[in-house]
């Protein structure tokens, strides 16, 4: 018998699209789970159908669990399901998201195979629009497979998409759940906890996620996902990772002047902030030679960028002399 696995499904107006990923989990094979499904409501009581449809789906099968959300959030909901959760597995869908028939079992073997990891997650997919930026992002996020990559890119974007994963129910305790401790995304401020803890996942090279893409969703219109509030919350875990330490700040234009900015109003130390554009100038004299006790942080959002101030600085060990940020 496979061990059971309680997939949290955190809802809010998802009757169009909630059969769908529900279907999804119901018909997956080789894999016991149960979906605690926490639905979220309006001030008066009313949503766009996602509760009736669930408690009728419910009362047609064991499996599903509906729960009445906090109505505070994706990080509350999924607490809120944690909170009724028994299974020592948890996983995670999105109301809008598909998978395939085998997700779990796979995710399930991996973790089994890899006593040593906190969680596993896999590569994912996306659909349902013409989305170029969106798709160079899944791109690059699916080339972090790594424990170290992942944890070394942390503060550039979220190295995983949280939904995609497997993870032992210690390690969620471990980091405290999943309510952000700040104004900020729920999936940056748990991945930014989950490494700060020192724990570990890996990433499965296969796509068995698939991200829906529309123009609503809160990725592309959500405040909390502006770049100043990302910034902020990177610089709220960056305080405690470079703690002690002096900071050589680098990067071009506009980027340059907010992380100045910012990194100037929290704790950490600045000791120079310095225009370089990698593509076209030899790197100054305090980024390619940093004081003993300084890190670099060069700030930095494209991978070519990025590869080329390795390059320029003979590839120096990151996170402790180089780290990157977007």
């Amino acid at each position: 018998m496979r061990p059971s696995v309680d997939i949290l499904l955190p809802v809010y107006r998802a009757r169009a699209t909630l059969p769908d990923a529900v279907a999804d989990l119901l018909g997956q094979r080789g894999a016991e789970l149960r979906v605690i499904a926490i639905v979220d409501v309006d001030d008066d009581g009313r949503d766009d159908g996602s509760l009736a449809w669930l408690e009728q789906r419910a009362g047609d099968d064991e499996r599903i669990v509906v729960v009445r959300g906090p109505g505070r959030g994706v990080g509350c909901a999924l607490d809120a399901g944690l909170a009724v959760s028994t299974s020592e597995l948890v996983s995670h869908m999105e109301a809008d998201d598909r998978c395939p028939a085998n997700r779990i079992a796979r995710l399930v073997d991996a973790l089994a195979d890899r006593p040593d990891l906190d969680g596993v997650t896999s590569c994912v997919g996306i659909f349902d629009a013409d989305a170029p930026g969106m798709q160079r992002y899944i791109d690059w996020q699916n080339t972090l497979v790594t424990q170290h990559d992942m944890a070394r890119h942390r503060w550039v974007e979220i190295p995983a998409m949280h939904q995609a994963g497997l993870y032992r129910r210690v390690a969620l305790d471990a980091i405290g759940g999943y309510e952000p401790r700040g104004p900020w995304p729920a999936d940056i401020d748990v991945w930014l906890r989950w490494f700060a803890a020192g724990l570990t996942i890996e990433k499965l090279p296969d796509v068995l996620y698939r991200w829906r893409q529309h123009p609503t969703q809160s990725t592309r219109t959500s405040p909390q996902h502006s770049l100043a509030v990302l910034r902020a919350a990177k610089i709220h875990d960056l305080e405690r990772e470079l703690k002690g330490k002096l900071v050589v700040l680098t990067s071009i234009g506009e980027t340059l002047d907010a992380w100045r900015d910012d990194l100037e109003n929290s704790t950490i130390m600045l000791a120079e902030s310095l225009p370089w554009r990698p593509s076209q100038e030899p790197p100054p004299a305090a980024v390619a030679e940093p004081p003993s006790n300084a890190v670099v942080v060069a700030a930095y959002g494209r991978p070519t960028a990025r590869k080329r101030v390795r390059a320029a600085l003979g590839h120096p060990s990151e996170p402790d002399a180089l780290l990157f940020v977007a």
